[in-house]
């Protein structure tokens, strides 16, 4: 007998584990292991194999639900349906349902529901969907068995995932099982120390109920998916003479300096905070001048052009 943290009591099944047509890399096998045991969230990156690896453990937990006879349903939660659906439905004999906002499922009333609730094994949808369909009573986060919660670092601030899971799933008695998906970085892009990564991560596991988790022998991964290199190219100073370009360009700046002192001369009685923006565009003209100068000594024409 196995117990999983979900609350799930399950026999562990005789069947295989690993979907149909499908040989795991050594890594996603051990990610699929510790996923079993406890709710994770797999850090992999894009090209690793996440969304088969979460196929696993979506066979492997359909088989335990289905080995107790008890009603529980799968949920993958994902910004776009279309891919995960799509890969579910390949590599397993899975009833696999997709729901997103242009399917009219806005619309969709509790009879609605219900069908698909009893004609699916898998049901994927965005996290807004899930999140209607628990406020209005169409779901009840006991009946989950598992929840797959892809690109979960967006987990943050008043993001859907946040709202389900702090709305729902923490106040839930009999919790589904979780499993996050995310690439590295795990954290947001800005941040301002070490303490303050720290913070992030440890707030997102607690979001999630989730620990991070992330392969120890990184081999097989960098040979699947290589990390990028960084690589220097130096190039010679463009042989393009800009002088008249140049010359050009600071007769219309002093042209556009003429006419800019001529407004602020005819509007100063008309406007109080009229020498505040007339300053303010001054400024702006002279930082996309000096900005046009500098690409043409540097980069050439072509990049100045893109400025």
């Amino acid at each position: 007998m196995a117990i999983m943290e979900s609350g799930l009591s399950v026999h562990e099944s005789k069947c295989s584990p690993l979907p149909k047509n499908f040989n795991p890399r050594r890594y996603q096998v051990e990610v699929f292991e510790v996923a079993k045991k406890r709710n994770i969230i797999a850090v992999l990156e894009t090209g690793a194999g996440k969304t088969m690896t979460a196929v696993m453990l979506i066979k492997h937990i359909d088989e335990c639900i289905k080995s107790t006879g008890q009603n529980k349903l799968i949920i993958f939660l994902a910004p776009t349906v279309y891919l995960q659906s799509r890969v579910i439905r390949e590599y397993t004999d899975l009833a696999v349902g997709e729901y997103h906002g242009e399917k009219g499922v806005d619309y969709w009333n509790s009879v609605c529901w219900e069908k698909e609730l009893k004609e699916h094994d898998v049901m994927v949808m965005t996290p807004q969907i899930l999140l209607d369909g628990l406020g209005y009573g169409f779901f009840k986060i006991e009946t989950v068995g598992l929840m797959v919660i892809d690109e979960c670092h967006h987990a943050s601030r008043d993001h859907p995932y946040v709202k389900i899971m702090k709305e729902f799933y923490h106040r839930a008695h009999n919790k589904p099982k979780i499993f996050g998906l995310t690439e590295p970085p795990v954290i947001g892009k800005v941040i301002s120390s070490t303490m303050d990564c720290e913070v992030q991560m440890s707030t997102l596991e607690s979001i999630l109920d989730s620990k991070i988790y992330s392969i120890k022998d990184r081999t097989e991964l960098e040979l699947c998916v290589p990390s990028a290199q960084d690589t220097c190219r130096f190039y010679d100073q463009a042989q393009f003479s800009s002088q008249s370009l140049k010359s050009n360009m600071q007769a219309l700046q002093s042209k556009y300096e003429a006419l800019l002192l001529g407004l602020q001369q005819s509007a100063e009685r008309q406007y109080k905070d009229v020498d505040d923006k007339l300053a303010s565009v001054r400024k702006q003209l002279l930082n996309e001048h000096s900005k046009v100068l500098r690409c043409l000594d540097d980069l050439g024409l072509v990049c100045a052009c893109e400025v």
